[in-house]
């Protein structure tokens, strides 16, 4: 399983769906756990359009969030 962090920049209700947009985490402080995640992943991007709309309701603007990416066999 690989773990990264990333942060809901981008929330728009599309009126069929919800965009939903994000990019890894930053910071310069050494002692943040956002420094470590920034080390490991400089640099992405995820979208999704999420046509249930109390799943959406999960992700809010401005908020970090785990995924978690593991190897389906």
């Amino acid at each position: 399983m690989v773990r990264a962090k990333f942060k809901v920049f981008r929330k728009v209700d599309q009126g069929y769906c919800v965009k939903v947009q994000m990019a890894p985490v930053y910071s310069n402080d050494p002692s943040s756990e956002n420094k470590k995640f920034w080390d490991a992943t400089p640099s992405g991007s995820l979208e999704m359009y999420i046509s249930n709309k109390p799943a959406a309701d999960l992700f809010e603007q401005d908020k970090e969030y785990y995924l978690d990416f593991t190897k389906v066999d």
